[in-house]
């Protein structure tokens, strides 16, 4: 069943301080994950070009060191304010076959975007913490919603907490990790 992933995300300017923050507003750690995440894409069907995602995730709990796999496709973007998107998930056994199945179907790995992220949660909100390699440190808050009609609901409420916070939703991006370090890198070739 597709579910609907109604996310904004922001570029922090300190960490330590947004963590506190959280935990004020009655955020608890549930879990801090190492993810790479290794994106995918085709001349048969360009999932950047249609604003899709296509990845394999693979990411290892920091306490326990159990790892697991999903593939995700995201569709896309919802709207011109924040990173809501149809997300369609599953977990595989084996990263390694998903990886060789997608390649002998005309998929190629894209790129890899690897970042240490502490989950937090509070009722429906779950607030990411991630400290993405080359990009920096950044705050994505979610709610996976059954009906994107609950959709400007969700956002008005994160809104909310981001003013709590001390940011504005004019603060947040709608750029995936992903092309930031493509930007990031073309414009260190120029």
């Amino acid at each position: 069943m597709a579910q609907f992933e109604i996310e904004i995300k922001l570029p922090l300017k300190n960490l330590k301080e947004t963590l506190k923050f959280l935990t004020d507003q009655g955020f608890q750690e549930t879990a801090q994950i190492q993810e790479e995440d290794t994106y995918f894409n085709s001349v048969y069907h360009d999932v950047k070009k249609r604003d899709e995602a296509l990845r394999i995730r693979t990411s290892t709990d920091c306490r326990s060191g159990i790892s697991k796999t999903q593939i995700n496709f995201k569709g896309p973007k919802l709207d011109k304010i924040s990173m809501s998107r149809m997300e369609l998930e599953t977990e595989v056994s084996d990263a390694e076959v998903l990886k060789n199945i997608l390649i002998h179907l005309d998929f190629s790995p894209v790129a890899s975007v690897m970042k240490m992220r502490k989950y937090m949660k509070c009722g429906r909100f779950t607030a990411c913490l991630d400290q993405v390699e080359g990009l920096g440190d950044f705050l994505e808050l979610e709610v996976i919603a059954e009906q994107e009609s609950e959709r400007k609901e969700i956002l008005s409420k994160m809104e909310d907490l981001l003013a709590i916070l001390g940011y504005h939703m004019s603060d947040t991006v709608q750029t995936s990790y992903l092309s930031m370090l493509q930007q990031k890198l073309n414009k260190n070739l120029l």
